[in-house]
């Protein structure tokens, strides 16, 4: 009788080590995988984007204007880089800030024909500057060399 207990122990015990080693994996080996349409199962959504901060939001409209400002003065490589950091500043807000102050540091030497434009841009240079130093200092990161 003892050695049916102790067989049994041993059984279970091996039964339960093969159980955590499988894992996840033990459902659908077992074929007992759900499916989306059964009941009880709980549908997968993917979460909305919800707006941005109003001082990221600033930082997003003078970076989209200064965009198109590049563009009109056949700086596209500059408006694609400008529109590469806006993007990852609406994903990744903190990498956002710094992929944008990366992006302004090589801005700084653009210079305009008409100096009408280049007051402008210097002025949105200076909007967008500013709005990521807030939000940076709001998300309290550090500055990077």
């Amino acid at each position: 009788m003892l050695e049916v207990v102790v067989g049994t122990v041993a059984v279970l015990l091996a039964l339960t080590g093969l159980a955590i080693m499988l894992g996840p994996a033990l459902p659908r080996l077992l074929g007992r995988a759900r499916r989306p349409g059964r009941l009880g199962t709980v549908p997968v959504t993917v979460p909305a984007l919800t707006d941005p901060h109003p001082t990221t939001a600033r930082a997003l409209a003078a970076a989209t204007r200064l965009g198109v400002m590049l563009q009109g003065q056949g700086l596209e490589r500059q408006a694609s880089a400008l529109g590469l950091a806006a993007k990852r500043l609406r994903l990744e807000e903190a990498r956002g800030i710094y992929a944008m102050q990366q992006v302004l540091r090589h801005l700084r030497g653009v210079r305009l024909d008409d100096p009408d434009d280049q007051e402008i841009f210097e002025g949105l240079l200076g909007q967008l500057r500013r709005a990521l130093s807030d939000r940076a200092e709001q998300l309290e990161l550090l500055p990077r060399s």
